[in-house]
């Protein structure tokens, strides 16, 4: 048998996947922010709109996708037998694909009846495939995730992610192409990512037929309802607010809006990858509750520290270089920017608290806290942008991050008291 990994060799593990992890990101995110330069010189707010109108469309359907499967599967995966964890890739990749055609047609009938100009339909397809093609290959990732041989998974989805940047933004900035056009690299990324994370999987010899039997549909279903519900609800809690300003507002508004969340996004990457390189290590420790609290206590201790400090670096130093890095279209929008740092304090304290209550079998809870987060978002979002516009956009974001902040840490603190009282 194989001798135990001491604390401090799993430590300097967990900084080297979560190290990986958040380069290979900034790596695809600098590609991306470059990206990001092209659509809002060339096209102004109105293309930022547009894109990020699509983008938000997408992830969703990126969530409907994943259902959560890369975080269930790595716990599920990790606390399995050796022999039994091959078909848990075989079962979730068949409920995977069911689901994904239930959510392809959920969009294809929400287009179906507000009908989106050609040139943004093309931009949301092209997109959706992208996100489908990232869906799988996090599903494929699970083995190796919760082996936590996490460099693998990193490159490639730099690789998948980084083309589909380069060559968007080299048709549209070298060759002039439009931005309907050369968003179809979207797609040729994600299937990039698909095949190098069938390659991935088949290392691990993962059963990589999907099972399509119904029994195992309506189980894996029946288990991962919680994680698909709070990740797609999650996605339309940050994205209500683009979707709201595009149609209740401009798109001009809804693509300053759509910069600042993706400020916000990178601003929290630090915290989400630490999350998810830890996460493994999380899940073996709930079994010894003195272990569990330990690091619990460490998370929420370190996690609301770097919060607050990408939240005040955001506040401070971002407006600044607003109008030399994006154009003077952008000018008049630092306070907006400014005040959306407030996103990143309550949004960072959600990663943090939300990655405990997946290790401490939570699932449902959270789900649940996440609904009432996104009900609240959206009553505010709806009710107030089309008189007060961005403000209230982020204010209502904000206020419904807190809300389900204070609710996770609610159950953690029940469920942590109730695990140390109870018998051995």
């Amino acid at each position: 048998m194989t001798a135990p990994s001491s604390p401090t060799s799993l430590g300097h593990k967990t900084g080297r996947n979560a190290f990986a992890l958040l380069a290979c990101r900034i790596g695809a995110d600098l590609l991306n922010f470059l990206l990001f330069l092209v659509v809002s010189r060339r096209f102004g707010p109105e293309g930022m709109g547009e894109y990020g109108y699509a983008f938000a469309l997408a992830g969703l359907v990126y969530y409907s996708a994943t259902l959560g499967i890369d975080e269930y599967g790595v716990r599920e995966y990790s606390r399995l037998p050796v022999e039994r964890r091959p078909a848990l890739i075989s079962n979730l990749l068949g409920a995977q694909l069911c689901i994904a055609v239930v959510a392809v047609l959920v969009l294809l009938g929400y287009l179906f009846v507000t009908q989106p100009r050609p040139t943004t339909l093309t931009i949301i397809i092209a997109m959706s495939v992208y996100q489908l093609g990232a869906a799988f290959s996090a599903t494929l990732f699970v083995p190796a995730m919760a082996e936590q041989h996490m460099l693998a998974p990193a490159i490639i989805n730099l690789l998948g992610r980084g083309s589909a940047f380069v060559a968007t933004g080299l048709l549209i900035w070298v060759f002039g192409w439009s931005l309907h056009t050369a968003a179809i690299a979207f797609a040729c990324g994600g299937l990039l990512m698909v095949i190098l994370a069938l390659r991935s999987a088949a290392s691990f010899k993962a059963r990589l037929l999907p099972n399509l039997s119904g029994r195992n549909v309506i189980e894996r279903a029946r288990m991962l309802w919680s994680f698909a519900a709070a990740g797609l609800l999650g996605q339309l809690l940050n994205r209500i607010g683009v979707i709201a300003l595009s149609l209740q507002v401009g798109e001009a508004a809804a693509g300053i809006y759509a910069t600042g969340l993706k400020l916000v996004e990178v601003a929290c990457l630090p915290l989400f990858f630490t999350g998810v390189a830890v996460y493994p290590r999380l899940c073996h420790a709930f079994a010894d509750p003195a272990a569990f609290q330990r690091l619990a206590r460490q998370g929420l201790i370190v996690g609301s520290a770097l919060a607050a400090s990408f939240a005040l670096a955001m506040y401070l130093l971002v407006p600044p270089l607003l109008v030399p890095v994006l154009g003077e279209r952008f000018a008049g929008s630092e306070a907006i920017i400014a005040a959306m740092a407030a996103i990143v304090l309550a949004q960072g304290m959600e990663i943090v608290l939300g990655r405990l209550m997946l290790a401490a079998n939570l699932n449902v809870a959270r789900a649940v806290r996440i609904a009432l987060g996104t009900i609240v978002c959206v009553l505010l979002t709806v009710s107030f942008t089309p008189s007060f516009g961005i403000g209230a956009t982020i204010a209502a974001l904000v206020v419904s991050y807190l809300m389900v902040d204070l609710l996770y840490f609610g159950n953690l603190f029940g469920t942590l008291r109730r695990r140390s009282y109870a018998p051995a």
